[in-house]
């Protein structure tokens, strides 16, 4: 049975603009929060800004589960959910957001997802175009059937549960691959930085860094029921590859220009190197911070993105197709 409450489906394009969808992503990870382009004053369009902000006797509620989510391209594009934990709020003082917007409702706990799993029928509750939307468990089974993973999910949030990992799909035998051939191995504990560092402390505090950081990473990933391994090519080993959306992942241990112009070396190498077996991938480098705006600007000429840590979670600059 599923507890009395509401559920609801916010879209993450805030402010009807596809170019600063993946910006609103960010600021809903980065803050566990949902965020409404519509004012809590505005009665048209339904009264999606009241209903939104807990203005009318039918809308949303502390306690309340909100589901940022949408179609796209046919597709669900999911942002994550959570319980709402308080009123809506027109700013967190400190927090910086993408463009102005209505208003905000805190979710607590939230839970950053970048797809749902395969068995949960998240497509067929985003049908809609509107920017707020109640589910219905009660009389739509698909509704019930999402109501109920995301009610799952949050109680094993909150009890701490144990993520199951899902076994290892490859075929083949990684241990002794064809040394003329790309292959999907394991992914590293450790990594070897390639570039020579001018002291021993220097190089030990930089492979602790990114084998914490790509640790961490895939423990985001496993969260979400996505696996990370690795891709061999003959004598060399890229840090991370995930199979299923072919996302090609370099580490650095510092988002400066000097680690991410060796990324770049390294994450191209790669990427030609196995482009007969695994067409083009999708390419990143991970960070332990955000580099700065001329250097991801850089990057995004080269078709490269980036990944970085935001306090517990992995944030990047393609829309949730790394995290």
């Amino acid at each position: 049975m599923l507890p009395i409450k509401n559920y609801w489906v916010v879209s993450p394009n805030v402010r009807n603009n596809e170019i600063t969808v993946g910006d609103w992503r960010q600021a809903s990870v980065s803050a566990a929060a949902a965020f409404m382009g519509y004012y809590p004053g505005d009665s048209g369009h339904g009264q999606i800004g009241p209903k939104f902000a807990g203005k009318t006797k039918h809308g949303i509620k502390i306690g309340d589960i909100i589901l940022i989510a949408r179609r796209h391209r046919h597709e669900p594009e999911i942002v994550g959910f959570g319980v709402v934990s308080g009123k809506a709020l027109k700013q967190i003082k400190g927090f910086r957001t993408p463009d102005t917007f209505g208003s905000l409702r805190l979710l607590q706990p939230f839970i950053p997802r970048s797809k749902p799993p395969r068995n949960v029928p998240l497509i067929k509750v985003v049908q809609h175009t509107k920017a707020l939307v109640q589910l219905h468990p009660v009389r739509n089974n698909a509704h019930r059937e999402v109501c109920e993973w995301i009610d799952q999910e949050i109680q094993n949030r909150s009890s701490g549960g144990h993520i199951t990992k899902r076994k290892n799909r490859h075929k083949g035998n990684p241990t002794n691959p064809d040394p003329d051939e790309s292959v999907i191995v394991s992914s590293p504990e450790n990594h070897q930085l390639d570039y020579k560092v001018q002291t021993k402390a220097k190089l030990i505090k930089a492979k602790n860094i990114e084998a914490e950081l790509l640790q961490g990473y895939r423990c985001w990933l496993e969260q979400q029921d996505r696996k990370l391994s690795a891709v061999k090519y003959k004598t060399l080993r890229c840090d991370a590859f995930e199979e299923e959306r072919r996302n090609l992942i370099e580490a650095k241990s510092s988002a400066s220009r000097e680690h991410i112009r060796m990324a770049v070396g390294q994450i191209l190498d790669y990427a030609f190197q196995g482009n007969k077996k695994f067409g083009d991938p999708h390419k990143a480098i991970l960070l332990p911070n955000k580099p700065r705006s001329d250097i991801i600007e850089w990057l995004d000429s080269l078709k490269i993105n980036i990944i970085w840590r935001k306090k517990r979670a992995f944030l990047d600059n393609a829309n949730g197709q790394f995290s």
